[in-house]
């Protein structure tokens, strides 16, 4: 059983690692709080968060790290971020947070609305930020990417980014997935997600989802409005078939056998090279 001294010790150093290998040698309160969320089951993990911070501290010069923890630091470190930056793109940071609404947690984010106000006013750059080498990482929550077509870790996945060809050379709409947070209202809605969407299946096999009006099924909906929204659907997923069938795909629909009336679910396919049977020596 370690002591209170030899966990925070111990904890301090782990996240000075990280630091240095994953975090361009900049120590934040979102570092130290993920890396010690990471050992939350390890003895070192149960230190105190008070005395790690307090180690990074007065290890921060030797072990050649920047500590950005407390709301001064972070500020101050933000300031030289903005100083290097030109005013047209402080101008599109600003109109870009603006333009997320209340969902985007930049807008709530104090410090960074204040270093971004204190930058576009008329007032003279103190000297400390010039000459000072802004740290490499950011300091603001960044909202996800928006997954156009498909989500963005599925990017590398074999196949998705030749389907995605495929759709677009047939002139199909591609779903636009928001990164931010949408209401529930929002999302349900004519500003939801609209068109096809690729999700990676078993092996080599994509399955191809319909979206309308932010939903890619009829669950939920109004009985008066399915038939509408299916038939639509119907023809959607019949273009997106016809689209693969006629790059050379293997095409299988997946179609509900619980409603008297035809419903596509979704449209599964596989890229010509993975159909292709090895050759039998």
């Amino acid at each position: 059983m370690s002591t209170p001294t030899e966990r925070a010790d111990e904890m301090a150093r782990l996240v000075i690692a990280a630091a240095q290998q994953d975090n361009g040698c900049v120590v934040t309160s979102r570092l130290v709080d993920t890396v010690m969320r990471l050992h939350a089951d390890t003895e070192q993990g149960k230190a105190n968060v008070v005395s790690v911070r307090r180690l990074i501290r007065a290890r921060a010069a030797t072990e050649g790290v920047r500590v950005v923890l407390t709301d001064d630091e972070r500020y101050w470190a933000i300031r030289e971020q903005l100083h290097h930056m030109d005013g047209d793109q402080v101008h599109a940071l600003r109109d870009s947070i603006a333009d997320g609404g209340e969902l985007d947690p930049r807008g709530h984010d104090r410090v960074l609305v204040e270093a971004i106000s204190v930058r576009l006013s008329n007032r003279l750059s103190p000297d400390r930020l010039h000459g000072a080498e802004p740290v490499s990482v950011s300091l603001w929550h960044v909202p996800e990417p928006d997954a156009v077509g498909s989500f963005p870790e599925y990017a590398g996945y074999p196949g998705v980014a030749e389907a995605l060809d495929v759709l677009r050379a047939a002139e199909v709409t591609v779903a636009t997935v928001p990164g931010r947070k949408m209401l529930y209202r929002e999302w349900h809605s004519p500003q939801g997600p609209q068109g096809a969407f690729i999700r990676p299946h078993a092996g080599r096999t994509l399955e191809v989802a319909w979206f309308i009006d932010g939903a890619q099924e009829e669950r939920g909906m109004r009985s008066r409005d399915t038939r509408t929204v299916r038939a639509a659907r119907n023809q959607a997923l019949d273009d997106v078939a016809d689209a693969f069938r006629g790059a050379g795909w293997t095409v299988w629909r997946v179609e509900s056998s619980n409603t008297a009336t035809r419903r596509a679910l979704r449209v599964d396919v596989i890229p010509p090279v993975a159909a292709e049977s090895p050759a039998v020596s």
